[in-house]
């Protein structure tokens, strides 16, 4: 099975969106350098080649109105950057003043959004290649660059008409695939060898990974006119599965128990073992389905009439009998979380569609552009230092300044814009991130620099080599979005092998290679310093907005279901995910920067698992479809609200100075079963007994 499944990732791989997007963007880049040489143009083959292989960057999975618009702009900006750092080359510190200038304002185009503040960071690396080629022909350069943006997407544009929704079938594949994965984790927690702490971290973990992919296909169908026309067949039945997609993960997620206790009380039988095979078979299934789910076809496997699903499920009823009423209450809820997710799947794979009474009533309901996550456009609010973007734009300015000193003081080089390519990519606003970045830049610079020099060794033919470097840039197109080491372990050799076989001196490439990027990275890492940007110092904020995401998801929960606001609700259900995921990060965040040790990470993995387990309890109350408010204990109601309360309030106790976390309530460890218990019995009051029979057939 493990030979199987690492074949079929393989497989998928090279015949999925990564691998044909990357042989499409290489081609498209590599044909018009082939084609100008041949010509005998190789100025005409250098700008072109460069302004296709950039502003492939700034080409991210994006609907057709989006995708226009981010060609209009990339093109634009990548155009007037080129003219205006080309015309100023000769002078020096004129040069110096434009591309620092560049740097802080490219960089604030993260005000405007993460689609403009990476075109700002693609128009930056233009800067950088634009003083590493020098062009002696300022405007005719800056043509090419031009003409090169206008072909690459012209393509890319074409393939989108071509197949409009190919970004978003992808994209609901890796929700399936993820969400199969989390299966698996849960399935772990059926198993007694299998300890509890790394799974509980696993889980979380996941719960980040799977709230990113609901968060693209919100953004990639939300916001495409075209898709959420209601007489757009195709649209509407994308809809349905996003929004099945994220039902089925509220299920995956629902019925949160305290898995100590429930080893303890089914241990001894069968019902561990049969539970896990159980979920097990789902999560294969799940796997299955996304490797089809990205056809129109309905997938015809029926995880309902699989035969081991079949005979488990026979099995674990006989064992059912043998329990007494208290391992049966556990066993019949975990059932009928099953059967939910079964009904799931079978209407993802056959394409069902909800009914047509029902369908009218979701789609007169739901505000849908409520749920694409926005941006804020206001510069004015962002020209002060408390803001993260001013701060790190003013920090890569002053990267930027100290680059041309430091330049200015070693031996003359054509290379040396490598040190602020490597500025430009490693840098960011916070510590971790830089630290990862440069980590992964040098593992893969130096990776590729043997498999570079190798290569050197052992060809000697120009052409030969030059065909490498092709293969090169398609391995780094390919895991450019997967993996960062890879893809600059593929794209060194490339520019190494390209570089000598044009210009010669091989060694001197490789020795400027890596200085520059040695000395980028060692600037950027001490640069954090400057105008910090600390997660640690966030940790705070971040348990006060979840804990306060939780209240308000657990007064949508308790309403009668019939009296929900549809947009309040699934709002309040998709900022409780948000926020807990934007809290796991800043905890993960801070656990590399320098005062980590000045923190309580034992404590802060607590209230993290705390508050996952309370949305997810909080979950089952919500997808439970015959409570009624009147159900609640007032008295169990108003202690869980005093405990999140008290957990939003002590977030907001100091949000700068970096404290033990012991020295709060909330990290008190003998309130977190308390909460726990709050929350579950709330839950135990409103379901009562199982409200679907686990022995429904699955017709």
């Amino acid at each position: 099975m493990g030979k199987n499944s690492i074949g079929s990732t393989i497989t998928y791989f090279f015949l999925g969106e990564y691998f044909s997007d990357a042989l499409r963007t290489t081609i498209t880049v590599v044909l018009p350098i082939i084609l100008f040489f041949y010509l005998g143009n190789p100025d005409a083959a250098k700008g072109i080649g460069v302004g296709a292989l950039l502003i492939s960057l700034t080409d991210l999975p994006d609907n057709r109105l989006n995708k226009l618009k981010t060609a209009v702009w990339s093109i634009s900006v990548f155009f007037l950057t080129t003219l205006v750092v080309s015309s100023v080359l000769d002078r020096v510190y004129l040069s110096a003043a434009v591309v620092v200038l560049a740097a802080f304002s490219f960089s604030m185009f993260a005000v405007y959004g993460q689609k403009l503040a990476l075109i700002g960071t693609m128009a930056l690396i233009v800067c950088t290649f634009v003083m590493g080629l020098h062009p002696a022909r300022p405007l005719y350069f800056s043509t090419c660059i031009l003409i090169g943006g206008v072909w690459y997407y012209v393509i890319s544009l074409i393939q989108i008409l071509i197949r409009p929704y190919r970004s978003l079938h992808h994209a609901i594949f890796e929700c399936l695939m993820s969400s199969a994965e989390f299966l698996h984790i849960k399935a772990k927690n059926y198993d007694v060898t299998v300890p509890l702490d790394l799974q509980q971290k696993a889980a979380i973990k996941l719960h980040i990974k799977v709230n990113q992919k609901h968060e693209l296909i919100r953004n990639l169908l939300l916001t495409d006119k075209y898709a959420m026309n209601p007489d757009n067949v195709k649209g509407q039945l994308l809809l349905e599965r996003a929004r099945l997609l994220i039902d089925l993960y509220e299920q995956l997620n629902a019925v949160h128990y305290d898995y100590g206790l429930v080893r303890k009380t089914l241990d001894g039988g069968k019902s561990l073992q049969l539970i896990a095979t159980l979920i097990e078979i789902l999560a294969r299934e799940l796997e299955q389905l996304g490797r089809h789910v990205r056809s129109a076809k309905a997938y015809k496997g029926e995880v309902a009439t699989n035969m081991a699903y079949h005979q488990n499920r026979i099995l674990l009823q006989q064992e059912l009998e043998r329990l007494n009423e208290t391992q049966r209450l556990i066993v019949l809820k975990v059932m009928a979380n099953m059967n939910d997710i079964v009904r799931i799947i079978e209407m993802i794979r056959g394409n069902e569609r909800v009914p047509e009474k029902e369908q009218q009533e979701l789609s007169g309901s739901i505000a849908y552009p409520l749920f694409i996550t926005g941006d804020r456009f206001s510069v004015k609010e962002h020209l002060t230092l408390k803001s993260p973007i001013f701060r790190f734009s003013l920090r890569l300015a002053i990267c930027f300044l100290f680059g041309f000193l430091l330049i200015w003081q070693l031996e003359p080089s054509k290379y040396s814009y490598w040190l602020f390519l490597t500025l430009v990519i490693v840098a960011r606003p916070k510590f971790s991130i830089t630290w990862k970045r440069n980590l992964q830049r040098l593992k893969g610079s130096m990776g590729g620099v043997v498999i570079g020099l190798v290569l050197v060794y052992l060809i000697k033919s120009p052409a030969v080599l030059l065909s490498f470097s092709v293969v090169f840039l398609l391995g780094f197109y390919a895991f450019n979005r997967l993996n960062y080491t890879i893809s600059v372990l593929f794209i060194t050799p490339a520019v190494i092998l390209t570089l000598g076989s044009y210009q010669g001196h091989f060694d001197h490439i490789v020795h400027d290679r890596i200085m520059f990027t040695l000395l980028g990275c060692v600037i950027a890492i001490f640069a954090t310093y400057l105008f910090p940007v600390w997660d640690s110092r966030q940790l705070k904020v971040k348990i006060a907005n979840a804990a306060k995401a939780s209240l308000n998801y657990l007064e949508v929960a308790i309403q009668n279901r019939a009296e929900r606001d549809e947009n309040q609700s699934r709002m309040a259900r998709k900022n409780a995910n948000l926020s807990l995921s934007a809290l796991s990060e800043a905890i993960e965040s801070a656990s590399q920067e320098p005062m980590q040790k000045q923190i309580d990470f034992k404590g802060l993995y607590d209230v993290q698992a705390i508050i996952y387990q309370i949305n997810a309890i909080i979950t089952s109350i919500y997808l439970s479809l015959k409570h009624r408010a009147e159900q609640a204990d007032s008295l169990l109601v108003g202690q869980i609200v005093a405990d999140l309360t008290k957990d939003a309030n002590s977030g907001k106790a100091d949000a700068i100075k970096v404290l033990p976390m012991a020295e709060t309530e909330l990290y008190n460890e003998h309130s977190t079963p308390q909460k726990l218990a709050h929350i579950a019995a709330l839950s135990a009051g409103f379901n009562g007994a199982v409200e679907r029979s686990f022995e429904e057939d699955f017709e």
